[in-house]
């Protein structure tokens, strides 16, 4: 039973080792990630001022919900873009902003997805499409294991 167990043991280690030897992060750059910061706070004001100029849903429509939920969500990426940006610029590194980091690419995978179904025109998806870019670029340097955010598709 013990040879089981030290041999179970050595298996989930060695899935470990593997696992941390395949990925890595990108060496930390403060003026990079920082300037990517700063590009990041921009396009997501752009972005939060494209979606205030759409026409909304009808009141009542099916939509409706869906357009209300990524209100919600706009502000919370101009929000944590903010905090990013600030963050970034006074100094503070991965450990500092990686919860930041974390909390804008869901905010950014919720809104394109609820994007797709409120709006027809491509204003929204452009603006979105920059956020997109710019958060691969920051990407490397939180998540050794990232998967660049892709376009929509319908």
């Amino acid at each position: 039973m013990s040879r089981i167990r030290s041999t179970v043991g050595l298996a989930i280690a060695l899935s470990v080792l593997a696992t941390a030897a395949g990925a890595e992060l990108a060496p930390w750059d403060q003026a990079k990630v920082a300037a990517l910061g700063k590009q990041l706070n921009q396009a997501a004001n752009d972005l939060y001022s494209t979606f205030y100029k759409q026409n909304p849903p009808q009141v009542g429509s099916a939509q409706g919900d869906d357009y209300r939920r990524l209100k919600q969500t706009m502000r919370r990426i101009q929000s944590e873009a903010r905090e990013f940006d600030a963050a970034l610029a006074k100094g503070d590194g991965r450990d500092d902003t990686k919860d930041i980091y974390d909390d804008m690419m869901q905010l950014v995978r919720d809104a394109r997805e609820d994007a797709r179904r409120v709006f027809t025109t491509k204003d929204v998806q452009d603006r979105a499409s920059v956020m997109r870019q710019l958060l691969n670029q920051v990407s490397p340097y939180y998540d050794p294991d990232a998967q660049p955010l892709k376009p929509v598709t319908r």
